[in-house]
Parts: C-alpha cells; structure tokens; sequence
C-alpha cells in the first residue's frame, strides 16, 4: 500500500517541486519503511540449519 502510494506521489510531485505531493511521498516511503521494520523483527530468527542466531 505505501509502495503504491509512493510512487504515485513521486510522480505527482513532479521532481519535489510540488509540496503536497512532495509530503505524500515522504510519509508514504517513512511508512513502508517503519512497516517493514516491524516485520523483520517478527520474523523467524534461525539460521540455515536450524541454528538459533539472536
């Protein structure tokens, strides 16, 4: 969803010269990215043979 909103935003912002636009962009790519941290830090932590690494 913020990946989509992202690169809409980024074309509407025409080169980050329109601020609206330029703001969408920013608080969607800060939003996929806090999204995706929260998911790495759930996911599985065990090594490729089954080995616990953290």
């Amino acid at each position: 969803m913020f990946e989509v909103v992202f690169a809409l935003g980024t074309n509407g912002s025409q080169g980050f010269t329109r601020l609206g636009w330029s703001a969408v962009t920013i608080l969607a790519a800060a939003g996929g990215i806090f999204f995706l941290s929260l998911a790495l830090k759930t996911q599985d932590r065990r090594g490729v043979c089954g080995d616990n690494v953290g």
